[in-house]
């Protein structure tokens, strides 16, 4: 499969899913309502979306040599994310996260093992798939891979995309933001790396890296654009929520399908927002990812 619209480097894991009746206190044991097992990471999932939507996609990385690393192959290939470049690690373990989520509300607490891979090269297919392809979508796992990945981008005139996500920015994360062309983060990842709780302060502040467009999510919320000299929020849809998981990684496979496509910002984020609507109302991170047609119907209910 090549070229690629979008091929992604960053955090492939397994999440195990548990609907319980509420968040347990200590040594509480009680029946839980339902648990799933489903793939997971932020551009792992932003590539599942992408595929759903209809684009073409593959994931540049590798899986540990445990049943884990197997599943998130085969997670991959169900959803049609192309697995031909991704390379089996002699040494290392999977990633694994036990989301608990409360069945009333979506509330989750999420217990997690990052794993360990041995750091890779950036291999002359690799090199390859990402001049061939139209983004690279990133997340800054594997940062030091992840930054030669975007210099390969930015030679080649490839879209460099960056998912901040909603955790603590890691040391050295700078030098890939001044690669990134597309920034969307969510709310805390921008608070903490600007020092400016406010988004509508945070924005602008995240523009000095050199994005020529940035995006802050908000869960509820909503979202926020900069792009050149426009400004723009875009409300949340209201959806009975079920499962919040991955709700941020299909905003992101969204919205790059939308840029793919050439539509005006303000469409974008309609579009990206539906998607990860949708998400919601289905446990887990991937089996709620809506296809396109989905959307579109959705959209148009509004």
């Amino acid at each position: 499969m090549s070229p690629y619209d979008v091929v992604g480097i960053g955090m492939a894991n397994v999440d195990v899913l548990t609907v319980v009746p509420r968040l347990p206190k200590p040594d509480e044991v009680y029946r839980v309502v339902r648990t799933d097992l489903q793939g997971g990471g932020p551009v792992a999932t932003a590539l599942v979306a992408l595929a759903r939507l209809g684009a073409t996609a593959g994931y540049l990385g590798a899986v540990a040599p445990d049943p884990w690393g197997q599943f998130i192959l085969d997670d991959f290939d169900r959803y049609g994310v192309d697995t031909s470049l991704i390379a089996r690690a002699e040494a290392g373990a999977s990633g694994l996260s036990v989301i608990l989520i409360e069945q009333a509300t979506g509330s989750r607490a999420i217990l997690y093992h990052p794993g360990h891979l041995p750091n890779l090269p950036l291999s002359d297919a690799w090199r390859a798939a990402i001049r061939g392809a139209r983004v690279l979508h990133l997340d800054g796992d594997f940062l030091p891979l992840a930054i030669e990945a975007a210099r390969v981008a930015r030679e080649a005139g490839v879209l460099v995309s960056f998912d901040g996500g909603a955790g603590e920015p890691r040391p050295g994360i700078e030098a890939l933001l001044e690669l990134t062309d597309l920034l969307v983060v969510a709310r805390k990842f921008a608070s903490n790396t600007t020092g400016m709780d406010d988004p509508l302060q945070a924005g602008p502040a995240l523009r000095r890296f050199g994005a020529a467009e940035v995006v802050i999510t908000d869960g509820a919320a909503g979202c926020w654009l900069w792009e050149g000299e426009a400004f723009m929020h875009q409300p949340a849809f209201t959806v009975p929520v079920v499962d919040t998981t991955g709700a941020g990684d299909t905003f992101h496979g969204a919205y790059l399908y939308a840029r793919l496509q050439g539509w005006p910002a303000r469409r974008r984020l309609v579009f990206a927002s539906a998607t990860a609507a949708l998400k919601c109302m289905q446990i887990g991170g991937r089996r709620g990812i809506p296809s396109l047609t989905e959307v579109i119907a959705f959209e148009n209910t509004r």
